[in-house]
Order: structure tokens, then sequence, then C-alpha cells
């Protein structure tokens, strides 16, 4: 049986390709390309430290898994939208399914993200304050209840041209995605620099300045990206750019997460050679008396490698500074 010709729609009704799905093309375009980032970062983290904790190791595997799931659902809308709905514009006001999972999956990764943040911090913050830590678990707690928000906001969407019905939830999500952010890498910075002001050791302080800057790049990074879509949501309410920008954000997330796990080898070599150790030998002589007379046979010196307390000092703690 031939299905009935698609009823025609007035020019006026559709709205324009470019600042709609050609938005989210764009977007999925450079999703993909950091989800190959994504990958090969991945690959490095578990070939480099394979002793991390658990935690960690099974949550970055669990992120990747997400990314994917990500990658996918966001190749279906596409897909669904421009070649399987080809020709009739009625489909695109209703919303796929798929889109509705790729909005679950933004959610679970960029709060899980921002949860194991929050245990690196009350990990290494723990050893200097005991309530502060806790507010980054509040601030997870609200990008968690904002996600639930606008999740709820989607599902309850007739069709994708009715979201601007859903301003509320948008900014609310997209405002405390960029407050956490915010909060999140100034307290990492934070305890970074008491840590650094607990240290004398010149090459762990050029790690840990290393750090610093990662955690700040990494933040900024974020936190440009939530506050472009929230401000590209007001200016364009009738375009798909928030959406686009859903489509990279995720990964932004599990990038910076990555890199600055990845780079605690990086900055330890670095510091090592910038900062290498001229005097080799540590030598505490042995007591003697004021008599001329030989000294006590039980008495010897000792001598203790330099390299080996500078070594083993600046190899626990730049993995303190990253909250391991």
């Amino acid at each position: 049986m031939l299905s009935p010709p698609p009823v025609p729609v007035a020019d006026s009704d559709i709205p324009p390709l470019g600042m709609t799905f050609g938005a989210v093309y764009i977007g999925a375009t450079i999703g993909a390309i950091f989800y190959g980032i994504t990958i090969v970062q991945t690959v490095i983290y578990y070939k480099q430290y394979p002793n991390d904790p658990r935690l960690f190791r099974y949550a970055i595997a669990l992120l990747c898994i997400l990314d994917t799931l990500h990658v996918v659902t966001s190749t279906h809308v596409l897909y669904f939208y421009l070649v399987e709905s080809f020709g009739n514009w009625l489909s695109l006001f209703r919303t796929v399914w798929s889109f509705l999972l790729q909005i679950l999956l933004n959610t679970l990764i960029i709060v899980g993200v921002q949860a194991l943040y929050a245990v690196r911090i009350w990990k290494f913050g723990r050893n200097f304050h005991v309530v502060l830590p806790w507010f980054i678990f509040l601030a997870v707690a609200a990008s968690l209840t904002a996600g639930i928000y606008v999740i709820y906001d989607t599902y309850t969407l007739p069709s994708l041209f009715d979201r601007p019905t859903m301003r509320t939830s948008v900014y609310a999500v997209f405002s405390t995605f960029v407050g956490a952010d915010f909060f999140i890498a100034t307290t990492m910075c934070y305890y970074l620099h008491k840590g650094r002001s607990a240290t004398s050791f010149s090459s762990t302080t050029k790690i840990i300045m290393g750090l610093m800057r990662l955690v700040v790049m990494s933040g900024l990074a974020t936190s440009a990206s939530s506050l472009f879509a929230l401000v590209a949501d007001i200016v364009w309410p009738n375009s798909f750019i928030c959406i686009a920008v859903d489509s990279i954000l995720p990964k932004l997330y599990i990038t910076s997460l990555l890199s600055m796990l990845n780079a605690r080898n990086v900055q330890m070599r670095t510091g090592t050679k910038e900062h290498p150790v001229h005097q080799t030998i540590l030598r505490f002589a042995p007591h003697t008396s004021g008599s001329s007379g030989p000294s006590d046979s039980a008495e010897r010196s000792i001598d203790i490698a330099l390299s080996v307390m500078e070594r083993g000092h600046s190899n626990t703690c730049p993995e303190d500074m990253t909250f391991t």
C-alpha cells in the first residue's frame, strides 16, 4: 500500500535550514573530531596509568562508552531528519527518540565528569579544609538537578521547533554548568596553590604551576562553551545552535578530564629536566668528642642520595596535587 503524499507546508512555516539542522550538522562533525581525540587519550591513559584507583579506571571506561552512544545518537538524529525524512517537512515537527536519548547522555556525561572532579578535590582538599570540598558536591548536585529538569522538559516536548517553550530549563542547566565549572576550577587552583606553598622543591613547584594552567584552560573551555550555548539560545531562540553545542560539550568535559589525568607524567618529567639536583650526596659526619682519641667504632658516616629524596618527594606531591 502506497503511503499518502506529504501534506504541503507553507514556506513561512519552514525554519531556515542553516540555523537549524545546518548548525546541528556542524556541531556533530566537530563532536566526532573530539570523539577521536577522546579515544586516543583513553588509550594513553590506560597504558600510562594502569595502577590508578579503580574508581577512575572504571569511570573513564563508562564515560567512553557513554560518549560512543552519544556519537551514535547524534548521527541518528541527522540521518532521520536529513536523509530518512528528506522532502517530508511534517517529520520535522516530531521529536525522534535518539534526540531524547542524546539529552540524557549529555547530562550523564557532564555530571559524571564533574563528580570525578569533586572526588579528586575531596581527596586532596580534606588535608586543608573539611567543609569546602562538600560545597563541590553541592554544585554537582545542582548540575544534576538542572539536568533532570531539562530532560523532563525535553521528553514532554512535542517537536524540536517547540523548544523555545523550554527556555527556563535551558537557561537553568547552562547557568548551573557554568557556575559549577567555575567553582570547581577555582577550588582546584586554590588547593594547588596551597600545595605549592607547602613544598620547597622547585621542580614540584614547576609541576604545580603547569597543573594550575591546565585547570584554568580546561575550566575556561567548558565554561565558555556552556556560556556560548546560553547566549545563543537567548539571541537566536528559534535556531538549533544550542543543540549543536550540546553535541560538543560532553566531549569537551571528557577531553579536559583525560588531559588532566594524562598530564601528570609529562609535568613531572618537565619539572625534573628543568630543575635537576646538582648535589647528589647528603653526608652526616659521625659525632666526635673534643678529645684527640679515636672516635667510637660504632659511629659511622651516613650518606643519603639527594636525588632519591627529590624523586621520592616529587613522585608523591604531584600525585597529590592531581588528587588521584
